[in-house]
């Protein structure tokens, strides 16, 4: 059990970090890069150039096309908050902890999702298909790999254990409260019959 949770954390550290990298590359690689710490990261265009030649082809200013990187940078970005928080939720979390990781990790999916028909879109439209489109895509199969597997079975025997704990606390309360009313009843019968 726990080599299984150490390999989900790899694989999902993993998946967040390439889409925080992703996201960068979307803000920094369509200017030219970043200085810092004197070094220059993202600095080549390599990535975004088909993405860059297709929104040209279909018309976009370049404010334009600098939108569509944003959202797109925007949606990476958000999808590994979400997963950093499913993984949280997953991994170091109780049952009900647990049991809220996987919607976090299926938004993480949608928003990759949403980031990669948007360059799906662009690259069909414009008639360019790069390797931002192919990395983008490599996300998606990622993300949807790792949410998979989110809920583990045993939240699934404990839904069922809870279930059957609930069960059984109704019937004894049933039970207790059928016992009191009787009680009730036989202690209003014997006042009734004590008094003339």
């Amino acid at each position: 059990m726990i080599s299984s949770r150490l390999f989900y954390t790899a694989i999902m550290l993993f998946w967040i970090s390439f889409l925080s990298l992703l996201a960068l590359m979307l803000t920094f690689a369509p200017q030219g890069g970043v200085e810092l710490a004197g070094l220059t990261l993202f600095a080549g265009s390599g990535l975004v150039n088909a993405a860059i030649a297709a929104m040209e082809a279909i018309g976009f200013s370049p404010v334009a096309s600098s939108v569509v990187f944003g959202i797109m940078a925007g949606l990476n970005i958000a999808a590994a908050g979400l997963a950093l928080f499913a993984l949280l939720f997953s991994v170091l979390g109780e049952a009900p902890e647990q049991r809220e990781a996987r919607p976090l990790a299926e938004g993480a999916a949608a928003c990759v999702a949403l980031a990669a028909g948007l360059i799906v879109t662009v690259s069909l439209a414009g008639g360019e298909a790069g390797a931002l489109l192919a990395l983008q895509l490599a996300a998606l199969g990622g993300m949807l790999l790792t949410a998979m597997p989110v809920a583990p079975a045993e939240i699934a025997t404990d839904h069922a254990e809870d279930d059957g704990v609930s069960l059984l606390d109704s019937v004894i309360a049933d039970h207790a409260a059928s016992h009191a009313a009787f009680s009730a009843q036989l202690a209003s019968l014997s006042r009734r019959g004590v008094t003339p």
